[in-house]
């Protein structure tokens, strides 16, 4: 693994820290149908948030972290 792949690994993660710390995020995320337009909206408000992180990077952090995910979101 690259230092950018782990840098981005690593912004990934703490977005998704503050996705679980902020209601609103999580509401906003909620609304995603499906795994395309998760991750879309994830990257928008990534960016939004001022993090640079691209689509196949949040599929391959969703695909590493499937378990974790599921827990947080759907339990």
């Amino acid at each position: 693994m690259s230092s950018q792949q782990i840098n981005q690994f690593h912004e990934l993660k703490q977005f998704h820290q503050l996705v679980l710390q902020d209601a609103s995020l999580k509401e906003r995320l909620g609304v995603a149908t499906d795994q395309a337009s998760l991750v879309r909206i994830a990257v928008q408000l990534g960016t939004e948030l001022g993090y640079s992180f691209t689509h196949q990077e949040v599929e391959a952090y969703i695909d590493q972290n499937i378990l974790t995910l599921m827990r947080q979101f759907l339990f």
